[in-house]
């Protein structure tokens, strides 16, 4: 079966919402290379300089999970109160802002205060719950692709990015690298986020570009839409929050460790960043497949797949010899993965609509970070007190194990779910 371009149906306009995923593919890129997978690369050189345990250099990206948490349910109002846009422009204004002063940063509260307070501040509010609320507001029935495409560029951004981040950071220096990130985030993002327009019915369009029977208006309306107080009383909702965040603890925990792990299992750090481009270009075929292939089935038989996947991987990592190839292989099955994780966010929109989306991906974020903050800590601890990682990888297989049966059991809410349980 071919994967064929879904076209809009609008004889008189070419539908935006494509281009608008494009967009939002090249934010979320800057957003994972330079700070969510590009953290990674910082994890050895920084724990050097500022002569920091496996544990405290994991606090660093633990404290940016709690600050994402705490800001994620306001943002997410916000996004909704004002659009996607405004937030994006503020994000990636203090985003570069930040990376530019990162190089002043010279001990563990300088560089928390910096990272966590700016950076994370400026990427946590305007690249990937914006992106993804905007991807909401313009697409219904290729909704799963459309998140395949904006999350492909968390996997570009960790397979282009992180590994010319890795290069400068091994031949130049962390502050070198975070200075030149800081610069291409003002120079790239801004313009990008002044295109953007937050739903099609603020150019006269709609969702997928297609008109719906007997629309008359272009009013921002869902028969599926679901107030967050009604979301919040389904067990759907808290299930899925609960399935996503098993899912990212485990990304998490390995995603930071990714360098120290591989050269615990006898590789060198410049490995890591091979590894993590060999999982970020895998991911490209992967989330848009996934993404395509949810729109045409269930999306929680396909994420379960996901998970299975990353059960298979984790127990590479354990269990397979320390080769460069065997890792290799252990990324691309990883990849499996990571594909899913766009269609876990699009099945907020398909569970409960696009009125209070951001919301909704904001409350689900708190509960995210909760995980973010304790599986990289776990591990670094489990690795200063035992100079191993076996016993923080085999409890990750339990928790995927979990995640799966978590997606099985969720159901499609209906409105009147929220209605039975008051």
């Amino acid at each position: 079966m071919k994967l064929r371009w879904p076209m809009a149906a609008n004889d008189d306009t070419r539908f935006y919402g494509w281009r608008y995923a494009a967009i939002g593919s090249t934010l979320n890129a800057l957003g994972s290379g330079f700070y969510g997978r590009g953290f990674g690369v910082y994890f050895l050189p920084l724990s050097r300089d500022l002569g920091l345990s496996h544990t405290s250099t994991s606090l660093i990206f633990g404290f940016a999970s709690i600050e994402a948490g705490i800001q994620a349910p306001l943002t997410g109002y916000l996004i909704d109160r004002f659009g996607a846009r405004l937030m994006m422009l503020f994000g990636a204004a203090l985003a570069g802002l930040g990376f530019l002063l990162l190089p002043l940063a010279n001990d563990f509260l300088s560089f928390v205060l910096i990272y966590v307070g700016i950076i994370g501040l400026g990427i946590n509010a305007g690249f990937h719950s914006a992106v993804g609320t905007v991807v909401n507001q313009w697409f219904l029935r290729h909704r799963g692709l459309a998140f395949g495409i904006t999350s492909v560029g968390i996997a570009l951004g960790g397979g282009i990015l992180t590994p010319i981040m890795a290069y400068v950071v091994l031949n130049f220096g962390w502050r070198p690298a975070v200075t030149i990130a800081g610069l291409v985030i003002l120079i790239v993002a801004l313009p990008l986020a002044f295109l953007i327009r937050d739903a099609p019915e603020d150019v006269g369009q709609f969702p997928d570009g297609r008109r719906p029977p007997n629309s008359e208006s272009h009013t921002k309306s869902s028969s599926r839409d679901f107030t967050v107080r009604e979301a919040f009383r389904t067990s759907s909702y808290w299930l899925l929050a609960a399935g996503i965040s098993l899912r990212i603890a485990v990304q998490a925990a390995i995603i930071v460790h990714i360098v120290p792990l591989m050269v615990w299992k006898g590789l060198g750090e410049a490995h890591g960043a091979i590894i993590i481009a060999t999982i970020s270009f895998s991911a490209v075929g992967t989330r848009l497949l996934m993404g395509w292939w949810g729109d045409r089935w269930d999306k929680r038989k396909v994420v379960v797949i996901g998970m299975l996947a990353g059960i298979a991987s984790v127990l590479i990592l354990i269990f397979a010899p320390g080769e460069l190839w065997v890792m290799m292989i252990f990324a691309v099955v990883f990849s499996l993965t990571d594909g899913a994780a766009g269609l876990t966010w699009a099945m907020i929109g398909d569970f409960f609509g696009r009125a209070s989306f951001a919301t909704l991906r904001g409350v689900i974020t708190f509960v995210v970070s909760l995980g973010s903050l304790a599986s990289p800590v776990f591990a670094g601890r489990v690795f200063d007190v035992t100079q191993s990682y076996y016993w923080a990888l085999l409890p990750l297989v339990g928790v995927y194990a979990v995640a799966s049966i978590v997606f099985i059991v969720i159901r499609n809410p209906r409105p009147t779910d929220s209605a039975s349980t008051t």
